[in-house]
């Protein structure tokens, strides 16, 4: 066989089968658009928010690091950098605090390149300057310098510092401003940082082991326990009681907020992808069994493969660029202009604005490009090796259903024939099942579409149950509607973490210890929230006292043996108990394990509820935890919670403590051995392990301890219980009449306070929190409304794609049915039910494997996050239900009575 090479003959023949075609490929260029479209749409907003989350929790943090290795050597940080799942470290070295005057300013400190460059300066904004390199030479935050009384800032103008190193050691410095940043941290340890040289910390003699640290940013894919498993077991530590403070990596932390989990995501990618891939594949299955009948005329009398394969890229090329165009020009408008257009300038706007914003993503356009491409070429390949395989009759008789032995359809002809002859029914009642055995000719292809049908639609079920559980609204909405706290005193405040973190879930963690909170109150008859207020508040209309909880216990002093306190490694959280006289001192050779050491400061007793009891109970049973909750619960036992991060070491020896002897004594007394009630210590508890059950206790973080005891156990001690914290809630409808009244109670208890000297009350407010995040939340569901929304045009394309191809594949079957009297109307009433065919297998689907699959989604989700509440997406299904019925009526109602084919055509 001599092969025709002829290019102007190829050329023609695509041409003709262009314009023959011209429908199939305008249905292909609109589906190559709108699968650019998608992936690009979804995959860029995906990213951009995730990007935008991270720069929010990075600038809020002060810091890209989310481990800090603290009084750290040199060949521990050469070890750290050497780890293959460290991304970057770098070395702090804390100098001081800066002040002027009698004001407080903040943190002065030395950084080393890498974290100068890698960790500290991607939190800040509008950098001006250098780093100080010079020994008078400093860097500070916009906000010190507003402090200092100065709004417009020169490189080398003069500050006048006075910087506290050491123990208290005061040094008078003039510096030279060497630039200038704008910091968005909280208050706190997080306080605003000045950066000096290292010429000038050598001359303060600072750089030491115990002012150093260093701050580490592990793998991203790392979570907080498994990065501070892998580092406490790879970095040598110089003593056991050196600590590795973990937190969760802000981009992990980010993707959490959006699917979950990394592994969601990645399960979100492929099902997604499918979906595209679905998309465009159906149309061309479907549509190119015209071409398989055309092309194995052309190969029978000499055309190549490759000629085939030219032709067929010829007669799709104007498609496929038009249509990679068209949806390159629609993500680049939609991405770059449309969605930061209808944002705003309100997402990121207090952490640098929406320049920070940004969703469009050149890598994934091309991305997207290229991936839809493949699958066309795919398609192709996979047509034409069948049409190889094809003998010249089976080519022209081709009709996408793989041939049977003559025999087999020989006799399911005759067993139709006469299963018809024994039963004839109506022509309507034949209609539905004509069109099942249309759509069911080919049992793969058939099967195949309804999947593709129904993996569209469950993707966006479950991306509607994933990004709406996870929506930053439900944060909000698991608080209550008001919380009362403690407020800390003027003087506590200088330092530390006293404002709520509005943010979080749990918005009253503090770096403060017991002591701050307590500062110049009475402790022995304070309560931060009084009986008087209690009840004042209970008895306001509309206040739902069933919902309404409070937190009970006291501030005392705890007394516990040497043994008992051997998991802190320094003296932080107590002294000596029974060595009280002033000179009196004991060596670590005369202390006994057996001596009891009181708390250096007052902590709090909890009370335990009978919820809190047997969330605790549940919880110690699941993890195997050796606490003896029963002692607890008769009164004769404690337990401590605590945040402060033991180490391996520290955390094998609180599984030895358990039965030391606890006790107590008010703060303002002096501890009697012999007159305490002594209770059995039943162990530690770490608050800051994933799933530990919420407990409501009011201010708390890594310096306070908490003393969990049950009510038989607090009536042990004698004293009156005070209320600590108090979270109210109200009835609908309620919210403004109840904030209004609970503002004039306070008020008046706050002004009584002043007066006596007293801290006041604080109050949280979850509707005012909600209106000043409402910017934030807004920004985050039109976010997540885009990627529904162009999944559910996806979906609802390839509905309208199979309808239509299905119908322009078949143009010779149906005008041999016309021709021997099939009507207009009954074309219609055929092609209604196939498509309903589809339809109604997609939704049979969706309501049961779908429904199962939404659970599953559900359970693992509310493991992954706190936070997340399942909606079934009854919205979102009833929407692509009513958009497939519409396209289902308007694909049947738009066939053209005049269209006109030959049954020889």
């Amino acid at each position: 066989m001599i092969p025709n090479n002829n290019q102007a003959v190829l050329s023609m023949l695509a041409e003709k089968l262009r314009k023959k075609n011209r429908g199939r490929n305008m249905v292909l260029l609109c589906a190559v658009a709108v699968g650019i479209v998608t992936l690009t749409l979804i995959f860029g907003t995906s990213a951009g928010k995730i990007q935008a989350e991270y720069t929010k929790a990075v600038r809020r943090a002060g810091s890209t690091a989310s481990a800090v290795l603290e009084n750290a050597t040199e060949d521990q940080y050469r070890q750290i950098c050497s780890l293959s799942y460290i991304k970057n470290a770098g070395k702090r070295v804390r100098a001081g605090r800066a002040e002027s005057g009698e004001k407080k300013l903040g943190e002065i400190s030395l950084l080393d390149q890498s974290a100068w460059e890698k960790i500290i300066r991607p939190a800040y904004t509008d950098i001006q300057g250098h780093y100080p390199k010079e020994k008078q030479e400093i860097m500070v935050s916009v906000k010190m310098l507003e402090d200092l009384g100065i709004t417009e800032p020169t490189a080398g103008m003069k500050i006048q510092l006075t910087v506290v190193v050491g123990w208290q050691e005061k040094k008078e410095e003039v510096f030279y401003l060497s630039g200038w940043y704008t910091s968005y941290t909280d208050s706190g340890s997080k306080a605003q940082q000045g950066y000096i040289s290292e010429k000038k910390a050598a001359e303060w003699g600072i750089i030491s082991e115990k002012n150093s640290e260093i701050l580490i940013c592990p793998s991203d894919r790392m979570s907080r326990e498994e990065a501070e498993e892998q580092l406490y077991k790879d970095v040598k530590r110089t003593d056991t009681g050196q600590r590795i403070t973990v937190t969760d990596p802000a981009f992990l932390t980010a993707v959490d907020q959006l699917t979950g989990s990394y592994e969601m995501a990645v399960l979100g990618v492929i099902l997604i992808l499918g979906g595209v891939w679905f998309l465009i594949h159906n149309i061309l299955e479907i549509s190119m069994i015209g071409d398989i009948r055309q092309f194995g005329l052309l190969y029978t009398i000499g055309t190549t493969k490759k000629q085939l394969r030219k032709i067929c890229h010829r007669q799709m090329a104007g498609c496929m660029f038009v249509g990679s165009v068209l949806g390159t020009v629609l993500s680049v408008l939609l991405l770059s202009f449309g969605i930061p257009g209808l944002l705003g300038q309100e997402y990121l706007r207090e952490y640098g604005g929406t320049k920070e914003f940004s969703i469009f993503r050149p890598e994934i356009l091309i991305a997207a490009v290229g991936f839809t491409l493949l699958i066309i070429e795919a398609a192709i390949q996979k047509n034409m090796n069948r049409m190889i395989r094809l003998s010249c009759i089976e080519s022209m008789h081709y009709t996408g259903k793989q041939n049977h032995s003559r025999k087999r359809r020989s006799t399911e002809k005759q067993n139709t024939e006469k299963q018809n002859a024994r039963k004839r029914r109506k022509i309507p009642a034949e209609l539905p099942l004509l069109a099942w055995r249309n759509v069911t000719r080919e049992r793969a292809e058939f099967v195949l579409t309804v999947l593709s049908l129904f993996l569209g639609v469950e993707t966006l079920l479950c991306t509607a149950v994933v990004t709406g559980g996870s929506d930053a609204t439900n944060i909000y909405m698991q608080k209550p509607d008001f919380i009362l706290a403690g407020d800390f005193c003027e003087e506590a405040k200088e330092g530390i973490i006293s404002e709520p973190d509005e943010e979080a879930l749990d918005p009253l963690v503090t770096d403060a210890n017991t002591a701050d909170l307590l500062w110049n109150n009475k402790t022995d008859d304070f309560a931060p929230i009084s009986e008087s207020v209690r009840k004042k508040i209970l008895a306001l209309k509309g206040v739902d006292q069933d919902r309404t909880e409070c937190a009970e216990g006291a501030y005392m002093n705890a007394a516990i043996s040497e043994k008992g306190w051997s998991p802190f490694s320094d003296e932080y959280f107590r002294v000596s108990a029974e060595s009280s006289d002033e000179g009196e001192t004991e060596t670590d050779a005369e202390r006994s394990d057996t001596e009891m050491e009181r708390s250096g400061f007052p902590e709090t007793v909890h009370i335990l509820s009978e919820k809190e009891m047997d969330s605790l109970k549940e919880y110690a049973e699941e993890k195997n935890l050796s606490v003896d909750m029963a002692s607890v619960e008769d009164g004769s036992g404690v337990l401590i919670y605590q945040e402060y991060g033991f180490t391996p070491e520290q955390k094998k020896m609180t599984e030895e403590v358990k039965g030391e002897p606890v006790s107590f004594c008010s703060s303002g007394s002096e501890y009697e051995k012999e007159s305490a009630e002594i209770f059995t210590l039943n162990g530690y508890l770490d608050g800051r392990a994933k799933d530990f059950p919420e407990l409501k206790l009011g201010w708390h973080g890594e310096n306070m301890l908490f003393f969990l005891v049950s009510e038989k156990g607090f009536e042990r001690l004698g004293i009156e219980k005070e209320i600590i914290y108090m979270e109210v809630n109200v009835k609908v409808g309620q919210e403004q009449k109840v904030k209004s009244a609970i503002r004039a109670i306070l008020t008046e208890e706050n002004q009584r306070r002043t007066d006596q000297g007293e801290n006041g009350i604080l109050l949280l407010c979850r509707s005012d929190l909600l209106k000043r995040m409402s910017d934030r939340i807004h920004g985050n569901q039109m976010i997540l409304g885009s990627i529904g929304m162009m999944l559910l045009f996806a979906g609802l394309t390839n509905y309208f794609n199979v309808m239509i191809m299905g119908r322009y594949s078949r143009k010779q079957e149906l005008a041999v049915m016309e021709s021997i009297g099939m009507t207009k109307k009954q074309k219609r009433k055929m092609f209604f039910w196939e498509g309903n065919w589809y339809f109604l297998l997609m939704e049979v689907l969706v309501l049961t494997v779908g429904t199962g699959i939404l659970w599953l989604v559900r359970l693992y989700m509310e493991k992954q996050a706190v936070y997340f509440r399942f909606q079934y997406p009854a919205g979102w299904l009833a929407g692509i239900s009513l958009g497939m019925l519409g396209i289902l009526a308007g694909s049947c109602c738009s066939f053209r009575r005049g269209e006109k084919v030959h049954c020889t055509q």
